[in-house]
């Protein structure tokens, strides 16, 4: 009887573990939903830093960082070849897997996915992406329109 209750607490040990890992909640892994009604998400999905469309949307990106800040907007970087990142930050191979998935990005595909505050989906662009147009997009959104107002409010 002893055997059969061990194995089946190592079961149950391994299953908790591996849902923790899977499900986002272990050290590592990044969960999107932390983000909600605190930032917009950008995600850019390319094969390679190597890409010309990820070079174009990098320099753009350098070009307009107030812009980007100004709107909450974190952006991250998934790269299926190199190191994958959210700002200065690594993300881990498994972490970029996840994005990956949950997008469902193909391999060797370039993608950007805008996600709004309140987590849903807002924009998903396979081709060139122009970052006024996503910050307009942002700007029209109704939240995006209540935080300008608040911030005209505070200014003396």
């Amino acid at each position: 009887m002893r055997p059969v209750r061990g194995y089946a607490l190592v079961v149950c040990l391994a299953t908790g573990i591996m849902a923790y890992t899977v499900f986002g909640q272990g050290p590592g892994i990044i969960e999107l939903k932390q983000y909600v009604w605190k930032n917009r998400l950008l995600l850019v999905f390319a094969p390679s830093e190597d890409d010309a469309r990820y070079r174009g949307l990098e320099e753009a990106l350098r070009e307009h960082g107030d812009a980007i800040v100004e709107r909450d907007l974190l952006v991250f970087r998934v790269l299926e070849n190199g190191v994958s990142r959210l700002g200065r930050s690594t993300i881990n191979a498994q972490s970029a897997s996840l994005l990956r998935d949950r997008f469902s990005v193909n391999p060797g595909q370039f993608l950007v996915v805008l996600v709004g505050k309140d987590g849903g989906e807002k924009l998903r662009r396979g081709g060139e992406v122009d970052i006024t147009e996503i910050c307009s997009l942002i700007d029209s959104m109704p939240m995006r329109q209540r935080e300008m107002g608040e911030r005209r409010a505070k200014k003396p």
